[in-house]
């Protein structure tokens, strides 16, 4: 499993180093970097000439663009690759935001490195508003229908469209080009009461059936096994405070992960649909009462 620590964030700035308002632009973007490590600097010169480098990152990163002045050069370059910008930055809107006039020289003088600092801080902001959004993210979910059977005194439910499951009775749920991923009500079941969740890390790149994530109860620790493959955009960071939500609402409230998908069509093969599920997971249960009955006729005998 290849593992990155965050989404990809690049940054590519105006080239004009001979101009007064390209030198901000460096300068906004070295303080980006060194201030979020994980922001990527693409070089507009390298981009210009069809470096692969830059062209397979740009087509997977948040492209931040940084323009020096009118003519806009960097968001050219990425307007003819048909890739829409996460955040667009224009120096001479920004002097005026902070009403700092921009210098005429090409080394900074103290006002404009001030301007740099601003603008830099500003976008690390934004970055980090995102980021928390992403963290606390809440779902609102249509009202869903269900298969369901008690078998004893346990309950099991299963929804009737929508989701997708593999035999390690985890599911999936598609929507466009991403999908939302969580455990069933039979593996909560399982489970028993959940007390703590391990949650995998933002950005993490996920084939089918790796494992991702755990989830810890008195008297098991089990794991979600992704039914799908892709890239993780957005985690149940309410999980870690209320675990409680995979034995209350293993199907909505309960979600685990989101992925953007990398190739569903094919995922899809290997997992079964809810009238699939429900026939699978009634014929697991059964087995699983026989078997005890069986243990417990053995014992009184």
């Amino acid at each position: 499993m290849k593992k990155l620590t965050k989404e990809i964030i690049c940054i590519l700035p105006c080239n004009g180093l001979d101009k007064s308002l390209g030198v901000i632009t460096r300068e906004v973007s070295l303080k980006v970097i060194e201030k979020m490590s994980d922001v990527q600097l693409i070089c507009p010169v390298l981009l210009n000439n069809g470096d692969k480098r830059y062209e397979n990152l740009i087509q997977t990163a948040k492209i931040i663009i940084i323009n020096g002045c009118m003519t806009r050069c960097p968001t050219k370059l990425i307007e003819e690759r048909k890739i829409k910008p996460f955040k667009q930055i224009m120096i001479p809107d920004m002097s005026k935001k902070y009403k700092v006039k921009p210098t005429q020289d090409l080394i900074l003088n103290e006002e404009n490195a001030n301007l740099a600092e601003l603008i830099a801080d500003e976008i690390i902001t934004d970055l980090n508003k995102i980021n928390q959004e992403k963290e606390n993210n809440i779902r609102e979910f249509q009202e869903q229908e269900y298969f369901d059977i008690t078998v004893d005194k346990y309950y099991f439910t299963v929804p009737k469209e929508g989701y997708f499951f593999n035999e390690n009775d985890c599911w999936i749920k598609p929507e466009g080009n991403t999908a939302l991923l969580g455990i069933t009500d039979y593996l909560q079941n399982a489970a028993s009461d959940i007390l703590y969740v391990d949650l995998p890390e933002l950005g993490d790149e996920i084939e089918q059936f790796d494992d991702t994530g755990s989830f810890e109860s008195s008297k098991t620790v089990l794991q979600l096994i992704s039914p799908g493959s892709g890239r993780i955009i957005a985690i149940n960071k309410r999980l870690e405070q209320n675990p409680e939500y995979l034995n209350q609402d293993p199907y909505q409230k309960g979600w685990f992960i989101e992925i953007e998908l990398e190739n569903f069509e094919e995922d899809k093969e290997l997992l079964m649909n809810g009238p699939e599920y429900f026939e699978y997971m009634k014929n697991k249960i059964m087995k699983e009462k026989n078997h005890l009955e069986q243990i417990k006729s053995e014992r009184d005998v």
